[in-house]
């Protein structure tokens, strides 16, 4: 089971990218469609949507393309996912309703609020450059070990 959506996984794979190659230089959407090797669809509507959140800064014509607009320390993986997900993304309900309403007879409430502030929490405090030493981290161990799994 996945919290995310495929869009959100791929804005931070985008997005971890970017940091890593430099964050100041510009970058195509075809670029970096083909680096991160997602589709370029996905990656434009992607780039537009992190672009509008202020996320990313976006230039047209030639030298223009896509880049951090801050530095990755400033961008938490909560920016991330409401610019892709949109600002109502912790409001699901475990137990099946719409909406978490905090309803006191909701037999999951209380066990489901303290996760969602769990990762509420960890989204918050969680970096573009938390995310690239990470993935930094995981390249080691897998050059290591000779597999991930």
């Amino acid at each position: 089971m996945g919290f995310y959506s495929k869009s959100t996984k791929l804005a931070v794979r985008i997005l971890t990218y970017l940091v890593s190659e430099g964050a100041d230089r510009n970058r195509t959407g075809r670029d970096i469609a083909r680096a991160t090797q997602v589709p370029e669809p996905s990656a434009a509507k992607i780039l537009q949507a992190l672009a509008k959140r202020g996320i990313l800064e976006s230039r047209k014509g030639p030298g223009g393309g896509f880049r951090l607009a801050s530095a990755p320390s400033k961008v938490s993986l909560a920016h991330i996912v409401a610019a892709v997900e949109g600002d109502d993304y912790m409001v699901e309900c475990i137990g099946g309703l719409k909406r978490c309403i905090g309803h006191p007879r909701c037999p999951l409430h209380d066990k489901w609020a303290g996760v969602k502030d769990r990762m509420s929490e960890f989204l918050q405090t969680t970096s573009l450059e938390d995310m690239l030493h990470a993935s930094h981290q995981i390249a080691d161990f897998v050059n290591v070990r000779g597999s991930f799994l």
